[in-house]
């Protein structure tokens, strides 16, 4: 009898502790970091004002650790911040401001991504990187539709906030065959929505046989391409459309260990036939504080935007979520 309590007990403490460890909605899951006032008045000097900057928290789950994120976009109309992981799963979450600045993150809800047949999509199906909404500004509640890029199997499927396969989109021959792309980890890493052209996508890497340019795609063929930062390891990792529609588009370059990350913001307007570009700033190694692999950017109001890093299931390297004013962009862009 003793034995069987004893058990008992123990069968207790290791379902107490096992319920303990997964998060629950209105649970923070980020620790603010605390940046020196030289360090912020140098990024505002280079057009980056930091107005908050947290680090992620990875064991919120046993099952689902928040790693490798890389996709990230602002739902105005739930005011909430949905995250993609290249792992198959979205984490909707509520960032917490005072006085403008981010101070703190709340989990919702995480949410597997799913097939046809409602089963959660595994190994090389699962690689989703890069993240827009649609009806997410229509003044609405409730039908805001996720639209995720992937790598290895490159597609891009249309999904609702809890996971659910809604449509699989059709795409052009230029970006369906994974043997186009330079490799299998550099398909559809970036993707935004645009009032003129609708869907817009971007391989990580230049494709095969078209130069050093990194690219933008609609899904009917009509294609951009322009000059990266670093022409020999600029890769496209992540867009957002301004107001004007305008497309902010995030470069990441990793030349070895030693070299560091360097991460690039690009304003690019786009036509019929032309595309323009300006670089707004550089977040460099030398720089010494943010030497992160950046791969998802968001706008979120006036000049202000989100951007979270991947933080590649590596412990030397963190989950940052950054809440950052571009001074220079006008006031045009954003309204």
């Amino acid at each position: 009898m003793m034995l069987f309590k004893l058990c008992d007990r123990k069968t207790l403490l290791f379902i107490g502790l096992l319920y303990s460890s997964f998060v629950t909605a209105g649970e923070s899951i980020a620790i603010p970091l605390n940046i020196s006032t030289s360090q912020l008045e140098y990024y505002e000097k280079n057009n980056f004002k930091i107005l908050g900057a947290l680090q992620l928290k990875s064991n919120i789950d046993p099952e689902n650790r928040l790693i490798e994120l890389s996709g990230i976009a602002w739902d105005n109309d739930e005011q909430k911040l949905t995250i993609l992981s290249d792992r198959g799963f979205i984490i909707n979450t509520k960032p917490i401001f005072n006085k403008n600045k981010l101070i703190n993150l709340e989990f919702l809800s995480l949410h597997q991504l799913e097939n046809k047949k409602g089963k959660k999509l595994k190994g090389s199906s699962s690689d989703s990187e890069g993240l827009a909404l649609i009806n997410s500004k229509n003044n609405r509640f409730n039908d805001t539709e996720l639209i995720i890029s992937f790598e290895r199997k490159p597609r891009i499927v249309r999904y609702t906030t809890e996971g659910k396969l809604i449509t699989k989109e059709t795409i052009n021959n230029s970006l369906d065959d994974i043997k186009k792309y330079k490799g299998k980890n550099k398909a559809l890493e970036a993707i935004t929505l645009h009032d003129k052209f609708n869907i817009i996508t971007g391989p990580e890497r230049p494709l095969k046989n078209t130069g050093n340019r990194l690219s933008l795609h609609t899904l009917n063929s009509k294609q951009w391409a322009f000059k990266p930062n670093n022409e020999n390891y600029g890769s496209l990792v992540g867009l957002t459309t301004l107001p004007n529609n305008k497309i902010i588009a995030l470069e990441r370059s990793f030349p070895g260990i030693f070299a560091g990350i360097t991460n690039v913001i690009h304003l690019i307007s786009l036509d019929e036939e032309t595309i323009e570009q300006e670089t707004l700033l550089k977040l460099q190694p030398s720089d010494g504080y943010f030497n992160e692999n950046f791969e998802g950017i968001s706008w979120h109001k006036k000049k202000r935007f989100f951007m979270i890093s991947d933080d590649n299931d590596n412990p030397f390297q963190r989950t940052l979520l950054i809440y950052f004013e571009i001074p220079s962009l006008e006031n045009s862009a954003t309204e």
